[in-house]
């Protein structure tokens, strides 16, 4: 149930954008503050974000991702 209630919160966070996740001003915003590292190891601004950068973001950090929907499910 936690699962189902996990992947809710991931539609509602991306619904406008569910087939490009990347376009989300949201998650964009998001991934800068995270504090996401170009190659020539600057601080990405969000502007920047291609779905290759998302892609290796989301892979990347996907613990704490899980984590944080864990913790939007239980508010």
């Amino acid at each position: 149930m936690v699962w189902f209630r996990m992947l809710l919160v991931a539609l509602r966070l991306t619904w406008p954008f569910l087939l490009a996740p990347w376009r989300s001003p949201l998650l964009r915003w998001r991934v800068e503050t995270y504090g996401m590292l170009d190659e020539h190891g600057r601080l990405l601004h969000a502007d920047a974000i291609t779905p290759g950068r998302f892609l290796t973001f989301t892979l990347r950090h996907r613990g704490a991702l899980l984590r944080f929907l864990r913790w939007a499910v239980c508010l």
